[in-house]
């Protein structure tokens, strides 16, 4: 499994590059940078609970840029580059690096409604002892984590602000794998985020 998740990994990220490297020729414009803070737990969309901001709460931080690959009038397909850190109590710390592929409807008042799918590198660190049974004596089992792979999509609505800032709201549905092997192999999450996007710098026409 470790194999595919690299795999994964090259795919999305050799994806970036292509989106970047393409992008030279085209007009310059502003790479945004997009914070989000989200609320995570491991339920399936359309479940009997929907994840709110509430009690108990497993936070996460996200931060990352997008690439225009795409542009129109009122609509464009672009690429993401995302770096997050999620905590779940008692069960894991994750890392998590992914790319996804979306697009975006412009409405003509200042709100946007965008899809996006995408997969990535996830590493789980557990948040607990875990012991392993070795001649007749459990030992605590040492090491940094788990790597595994991440895929989900994610629909979002954006509330345009002057001078190209972006108030995000965000529902993100993804699955975790290999959880546990023998137990549970795939592990879904969703995830409600709230953030903002706003321009960073401004990319040069080479």
């Amino acid at each position: 499994m470790r194999y595919i998740n690299w795999i994964i990994v090259g795919v999305i990220w050799g994806g970036c590059l292509l989106v970047y490297t393409s992008a030279q020729t085209a007009a310059p414009q502003k790479l945004p940078l997009r914070i989000t803070l989200f609320d995570n737990a491991t339920l399936l969309p359309g479940g009997d609970e929907w994840i709110i901001w509430g009690m108990p709460v497993h936070p996460g931080i996200s931060g990352g840029t997008e690439f225009s690959y795409r542009h129109w009038a009122h609509a464009s397909i672009f690429q993401t580059a995302v770096l997050g850190y999620q905590y779940h109590r008692y069960i894991q710390h994750t890392i998590q690096l992914y790319s996804e592929f979306g697009y975006r409807y412009r409405l003509h008042w200042p709100l946007n409604l965008e899809a996006r799918l995408g997969a990535g590198y996830l590493h789980a660190i557990p948040d607990s002892e875990i012991f392993k049974r070795e001649n007749g004596v459990y030992v605590r089992k040492k090491g940094l984590g788990r790597p595994q792979a991440m895929a989900g999509m994610t629909l979002g609505a954006g509330v345009r602000l002057p001078k190209d800032w972006t108030i995000l709201l965000a529902y993100q549905f993804y699955l975790q794998m290999p959880f546990v092997k023998s137990y549970v192999p795939v592990l879904p999450n969703t995830a409600l985020h709230l953030g903002v996007q706003f321009p960073l710098f401004n990319r040069k026409k080479s």
